[in-house]
């Protein structure tokens, strides 16, 4: 009997050690942008027991954000626009009930507080991305788009997290126009890299961030395989061994391995395209040139890729998501499956995997004006120490765009 009992809670372990990140049977708050007029954002709130997804707040902004992005403690929003040449950040005002551990619904108080206007190789230039280092001196960084002659600049911040002075703006090359980017530790150190997804220039930059100033120094310039891949946005995995990018125009995911220091010696690794196999058969609507391909972004627990294609606004067919298995290295296994989205996606299908569960993840569409809620589904086992999963469901919807407003969705991020 004892030895029955060992065997079981031997087993009981190995499955509670492999199981997904999750907290669940709880309240999730989170934060949308509009992509286009009216400058609004909007706070929503999700219950992952009853599927439930409701808009809580509509906020006020400076203007329409094309990416908004916490910082290190949650307690300030900064959003890149495409429509005005400056910076914003936003202040979080939080309460005993709602702070961003104790699955709050939603913040007492979102203000304005500031907005750094473009300056410097960057003057007047409009952005369609902001990324936050989330250790000190928590500087953020944007990049112009569109281009060409792309630049980037770095922001200084104040004690309150307030968007502060641009302390350096730099150039890219006069074909850049860049849309994503990333920060990610070096493979051989402790120093931060950022990425930068150059999608007119088909490449991938990388700079070395001081950890003293926060300013950047460029270290290498990696081009895609062939022209018109058009490299959108990039994460970091695998402790900065990977580099996951997806292609707008290829509409494929790549990873790459990082050999080097600088993040520079790549080895180029496809993932596969974004849409179904039957690419060529054009009957179907499975034409290249009806899609163009939006998204990747990593699970909490590094062990799932997801990764977004749109359709074109005057293709007649639905977007799609994909999801990869992970090693526990970042090495891309497989694809687990590709589901078709509700919707086209548009100038969206922005897919945002929540930071308390391996299982979910918001999605946006634009000019639809929605959130969704995926949640991944028949979940089975695998030789690879982690769940492994058969397909993934929208779950929960809200609609955001009122009347003939058609200004939602940007990017969605999760509070709590």
């Amino acid at each position: 009997m004892m030895l029955a009992v060992a065997v079981f809670l031997a087993a009981l372990s190995q499955l509670w050690l492999h199981a997904p990140t999750g907290v669940s049977g709880a309240v999730h708050s989170l934060f949308v942008g509009n992509l286009m007029d009216p400058a609004l954002m909007y706070s929503l709130v999700f219950d992952d027991e009853t599927h439930s997804l409701n808009r809580a707040e509509t906020i006020t902004a400076e203007a329409s954000h094309a990416w908004i992005t916490f910082d290190h403690s949650k307690t300030n929003i900064y959003g890149a626009s495409l429509n005005k040449p400056f910076i914003s950040s936003y202040a979080l005002s939080h309460s005993a009930s709602s702070s961003p551990t104790n699955n709050s619904t939603t913040p007492l108080h979102v203000s304005r507080t500031r907005t750094v206007a473009a300056t410097g190789a960057c003057a007047k230039t409009t952005s369609a991305f902001v990324e936050a280092l989330p250790y000190p001196p928590y500087t953020v960084y944007t990049v112009s788009w569109p281009g060409p002659d792309a630049c980037g600049m770095a922001i200084s911040v104040d004690a309150t997290g307030a968007l502060d002075t641009v302390l350096q703006s730099w150039h890219y090359s006069a074909t850049s126009g860049v849309h994503g980017l990333a920060l990610g530790r070096s493979n051989k150190g402790n120093d931060t890299l950022l990425y930068s997804a150059d999608l007119s220039g088909d490449a991938v930059w990388t700079h070395r961030v001081d950890g003293t100033t926060g300013k950047v120094r460029e270290v290498g310039r990696r081009a895609m395989k062939r022209a018109g891949m058009h490299p959108r946005h990039v994460r970091v995995g695998g402790n900065g061994r990977w580099v996951y990018v997806v292609m707008e125009a290829a509409n494929s995911v790549v990873g790459f391995e990082v050999d080097g220091e600088d993040g520079v010696e790549f080895s180029l690794i496809p993932a596969g395209m974004l849409f179904p196999s039957g690419i060529k058969n054009k009957k179907k609507g499975y034409d290249t040139k009806n899609y163009w391909s939006a998204e990747v972004m990593l699970s909490p627990s590094g062990r799932y890729l997801w990764a977004t294609a749109r359709s074109q606004q005057k293709a007649d067919v639905v977007g799609y998501i994909s999801v990869f298995l992970l090693a526990a290295d970042g090495a891309i296994v497989k694809r687990m499956f590709m589901v078709p989205t509700t919707t086209k996606g548009g100038w969206a299908n922005a897919i945002r995997p929540a930071f308390w569960s391996d299982e979910y993840a918001a999605m946006t569409d634009t000019p639809t004006g929605y959130v969704q809620i995926w949640k991944l589904d028949g979940p089975k086992e695998t030789e690879h120490g982690v769940v492994e999963y058969r397909t993934a469901k929208a779950v929960a919807r809200v609609d955001l765009n009122v009347g003939n407003a058609t200004g939602c969705c940007a990017n969605a991020i999760w509070y709590s």
